[in-house]
């Protein structure tokens, strides 16, 4: 859609308001997913799921041809309820394992909500408030922070 690539323009927002919502409830919703790639890989799995991860529904299968085709596991979707822009607490967590990523939640491309979303259990939480429309999220870590999520 055009309107994707156009919407943003904060003259077309201020111009008609109501007919960019009314246009952004006909594009596409993003979803957040989960692809897994397999670091080693044995020509004799040839035709098996290299993915050996207990918590992922994710699947890396190896062809014949020695290309390996996935299928990523979607970990945040739904009507109205998309998710864009993933942060982590990138300070302690990049590059190792994390639980916790935070986005900005889409109403039919409207950003109006954050979300923080429990990439292993799936769980969400939301902040919305009528009027608000937030930007991309940014964790900031608290000084004195234990837990992944403190911030």
């Amino acid at each position: 859609f055009e309107f994707v690539y156009n919407y943003l323009y904060l003259a077309n927002l201020r111009a008609n308001w109501d007919e960019v919502k009314q246009q952004a409830e006909k594009a596409p919703q993003p979803e957040a997913r989960r692809y897994v790639l397999p670091l080693t890989i044995d020509k004799a799995d040839t035709g098996k799921n290299l993915v050996t991860l207990p918590y992922t529904t994710a699947t890396a299968t190896l062809r014949s041809d020695e290309t390996i085709w996935l299928e990523p596991e979607v970990i945040f979707s739904g009507p109205r309820h998309a998710f864009e822009f993933p942060q982590i607490n990138y300070k302690k967590y990049g590059g190792k394992p994390y639980t916790y990523t935070y986005g900005l939640g889409l109403n039919h491309f409207v950003p109006d909500r954050l979300c923080k979303l429990n990439v292993k259990t799936k769980e969400t939480w939301v902040w919305q408030e009528l009027d608000s429309y937030p930007s991309e999220p940014i964790f900031v870590p608290h000084p004195d922070a234990l837990e992944e999520d403190d911030g």
